[in-house]
């Protein structure tokens, strides 16, 4: 259940907010990207640095600053979409989509999953790929017909 609750709710503030999706896409992907490189051994440090605190505990609030925070607040003060009617709508489906992939491993390790929610995690898992391309495709348009805060 809470899996379809957050990518309910991801998708109601996507599809009613209307901004650009391009650049936060692109930056929960390096939000990914920089997390599986750096984000366990700087989780390590802050456990050090700061006892008493549980190293997953750190970890779940860097990835979800990398992946979910950074890029939210990002499409929050994005400018109106590139695209348009069924693309923009589309493209929001696929960033909600990509967004609760992203989380599900983490939303797991939180709360606890009932049958609805792996069901959900399964099949997300296995379009993964294919929205993975979808997204970055439809971001990359988003990107290119954004021009200086007006559409073309």
């Amino acid at each position: 259940m809470v899996l379809a609750v957050f990518l309910a709710a991801l998708l109601l503030l996507f599809v009613i907010v209307r901004h650009n999706v391009g650049v936060p896409f692109l930056a929960m992907i390096a939000g990914v990207a920089v997390y599986e490189n750096w984000g366990a051994q700087f989780a390590n440090y802050i456990s050090e640095w700061l006892p008493g605190t549980s190293v997953m505990w750190v970890q779940y609030a860097i990835y979800g600053m990398l992946v979910v925070g950074f890029p939210l607040i990002l499409y929050l003060r994005a400018g109106k979409s590139g695209l348009f009617g069924v693309l923009r709508i589309a493209e929001s489906c696929v960033f909600a989509v990509i967004l609760t992939i992203m989380v599900a491993d983490t939303l797991a390790g939180i709360f606890a999953f009932d049958n609805l929610a792996y069901d959900i995690a399964s099949f997300l898992s296995s379009i993964r790929g294919i929205a993975m391309i979808i997204g970055i495709i439809a971001a990359y348009v988003d990107v290119f017909l954004f021009h200086s805060g007006k559409t073309w």
